[in-house]
């Protein structure tokens, strides 16, 4: 695989991770937030502080596998999964962006998940500075000779 190519699917992984991270991050230190996101976006009434916490950990590791490259075909499956339902639940938003009430930022996350989900179909040839192609994980080997 062209160098290029690989240095382009590096920079999708750490970004793709870095912007999941952020989101974790912002799942520990504003809980209440949370909670309110998921009351309005996902529907879901009764989230608790510590059930925010826990899902902001268990997406903090997540997003640390993501940037290191590491289970890719689960890891970045269930970020593709997590940035797919986000995207999902502000359809509205992004199909009537100028709409009164709505915000253009929604607009941001297809992109994002376009590039996560061709980072998953790429993931065997995603090898550069990844833990999997290290190691010499099957998930680390690409489909093209080295």
């Amino acid at each position: 695989m062209p160098s290029h190519l690989r240095l382009s699917l590096l920079l999708i992984r750490v970004t793709f991770g870095l912007f999941l991270l952020a989101w974790a991050a912002n799942k520990i230190v504003n809980a209440e937030g949370t909670i309110s996101i998921f009351a309005r976006f996902y529907r879901f009434e009764g989230l608790e502080d510590t059930s925010a916490l826990v899902l902001g950990g268990l997406q903090v590791v997540l997003s640390l596998c993501i940037i290191a490259g590491l289970f890719k075909t689960v890891t970045y499956g269930a970020g593709v999964l997590i940035h797919g339902i986000s995207t999902l639940s502000t359809a509205s938003h992004i199909a009537m962006p100028l709409a009164e009430g709505s915000n253009l930022l929604f607009m941001a996350g297809l992109p994002v998940l376009a590039a996560a989900i061709g980072l998953f179909l790429l993931r065997r040839d995603d090898t550069l500075m990844s833990i999997d192609a290290l190691t010499g994980s099957r998930a680390g080997r690409s489909a093209y000779p080295v």
